[in-house]
């Protein structure tokens, strides 16, 4: 039974350690043994361990860091808890019609999490994004949901005044907040200005379970006199949605993943085997402890100990007393955390130097931005270099490697609109005497895998160029090489040649950023 005890322990030592190493961001093995206060060695054993299972990883300067295994769980939280498909496709419609960052929220721990967000047009509003989580008393979203929880919830928490002041107008004493969230529950929305950032305003609407009991919180986020102008449609777009989404949240019922697990050996390890616990469940989506200890090959009695501990730790969640589990929301705003960690230029700019020092050519890194695609690194080359898209720069997404790099592997919707925008334009010319044509030479970069610009942009010069993707399949930026044309599209009989290069580069960084494998 000690020896049982002990282990339980060891796995929420784990989870401590993944705590820590979200709040620090990346640090060394010392620093995570000082933060959990525990021996280097036994520190050690765990980041072995965390990182075979993709919790943990190596920065690119060898620090430690939360691993992409944590984006797949988030990700099966989230499908566990709500249609994602079609949230995404509400909140897509918000961000369409109202041009403002739109995100989900939900309770839970006494915070309001965000599920999922779309951004805006204008601005990214990181305190907002996916995974982070707010308190109760501060912005639309948590006063939207205290508003329709329990009476006893909200007394509770009104006990705890007084709050921490996130910016100029956050509420801080009980008082303001409770006539704030009476407003909210009488008038069956939210606007608030100040209150969680300076200078950004928020609407929240309320969604709920088909119990009628509070299910989360769609919000549209923007700059505060953009949010004041069109509050009216504001008002009008965020209330559909909320019904749309109510209504779906009735039928929803989680579906498991097509993909078949198959439990890894654990050798013994109990890391091995919580983190094998863990992906079963993420393939389930919800699954009972009998189901668990099936597919992972071990006594029911080991897997009650497990989930106990991975629900103490927030891992995994129980559905009702003696139910079902599915994985925590907690790993939703461990991704979170992860991603705003995540630094796409610095993670980029090794591979660069890379790819510049075996070639000399000049290696660039663009991201999209509206229309146009934005060169956010380069290096120059060493031999010649063309004046077109400089750091800070940029062209049209169908003008040049890079950009045509960004847009062809994008959705085939986000061409159209594309071409539409852009067709707004008496003389503007796609390259393509239709769109159809256009749409043909886009697929035709998709299929080849990478975009080529010949005497295009500059006369002589050539760039090939590969997109980045990230953890949900989705094009994130485009690495390209540029030159002299006869450089670029050179050969070679036995060293890899610039296209294989770039592709190395472009497959690296999305694998570092959890891109699906299919797309490596």
């Amino acid at each position: 039974m000690k020896q049982a005890a002990k282990l339980i322990q060891l796995v929420l030592k784990a989870t401590q350690v993944v705590d820590e190493a979200s709040a620090l961001g990346p640090s060394t093995p010392a620093d995570l043994a000082k933060a959990v206060d525990e021996p280097r060695p036994s520190v050690y054993r765990i980041i072995g361990a965390l990182e075979q299972s993709g919790i943990l990883r190596r920065s690119p300067d060898g620090l430690v860091e939360l691993g992409t295994g944590i984006l797949r769980l988030a990700e099966a939280a989230t499908d566990a808890l709500v249609d994602h498909e079609a949230l995404n496709t509400v909140l897509e419609g918000i961000q369409s019609e109202l041009g403002l960052t739109a995100a989900f929220w939900i309770p839970r721990n006494g915070t309001a999490v965000c599920l999922e967000q779309v951004d805006s047009t204008e601005v990214d509003l990181h305190e907002l994004s996916s995974g982070r989580i707010l308190p109760l008393h501060a912005g639309a979203a948590s006063h939207v949901l205290l508003a329709w929880e329990s009476p006893e919830v909200l007394d509770e928490f009104l006990a705890q005044a007084p709050y921490a002041q996130w910016a100029s107008r956050t509420p801080t004493d009980a008082e303001t907040l409770r006539q704030l969230v009476a407003g909210t529950k009488r008038d069956g929305w939210r606007m608030e200005s100040n209150e969680v950032v300076d200078g950004i305003a928020a609407l929240g609407f309320p969604v709920f379970n088909a119990d009628g009991s509070i299910f989360g919180a769609l919000t549209a986020a923007g700059l505060v006199n953009q949010v004041v102008n069109q509050q009216e449609e504001a008002k009008t777009v965020l209330a559909a949605a909320a019904q749309t989404l109510t209504a779906l949240m009735a039928d929803f019922k989680p579906v498991p993943t097509s993909r078949e697990f198959t439990a890894p050996d654990s050798n013994g390890s109990v890391l091995a085997k919580a983190s094998s616990l863990m992906d079963a469940l993420a393939v389930e989506r919800v699954s009972t402890s009998a189901r668990l200890a099936e597919l992972i090959g071990e006594p029911i009695s080991s897997v009650y100990r497990m989930l106990g501990t991975l629900i103490e730790a927030g891992w995994i969640e129980q559905l009702g007393h003696r139910g079902s589990y599915r994985i925590g929301s907690k790993m939703i705003s461990l991704a979170g955390n992860l991603l705003n960690q995540l630094d796409l230029r610095r993670a980029a700019l090794p591979v660069l130097r890379e790819i510049h020092d075996a070639t000399g050519e000049t290696v660039f890194l663009c991201i999209r931005s509206g229309t146009r695609a934005v060169c956010i690194e380069r290096i120059d080359g060493k031999r010649v270099n063309s004046r077109r898209l400089a750091l800070g720069s940029s062209l049209p997404l169908h003008i040049g490697a890079a950009p045509r790099a960004l847009l062809a592997f994008d959705t085939p919707k986000s061409w159209e609109d594309y071409a539409a925008v852009m067709g707004q334009s008496s003389d503007f010319n796609l390259g393509a005497r239709s769109r159809a044509e256009f749409y043909g030479k886009l697929k035709e970069i998709r299929n080849a895998g990478f975009a080529l610009s010949d005497d295009e942009v500059t006369l002589g010069m050539a760039a090939v160029s590969v997109p980045i993707f990230d953890h949900r399949g989705h094009v994130m930026a485009s690495l390209s090489v540029s030159g002299l044309r006869e450089g670029i599209l050179h050969t070679p009989d036995s060293s890899p040649s610039i296209i294989d290069l770039a592709r190395d580069g472009a497959r690296r960084l999305s694998t570092y950023f959890g891109a699906p494998e299919s797309l490596n």
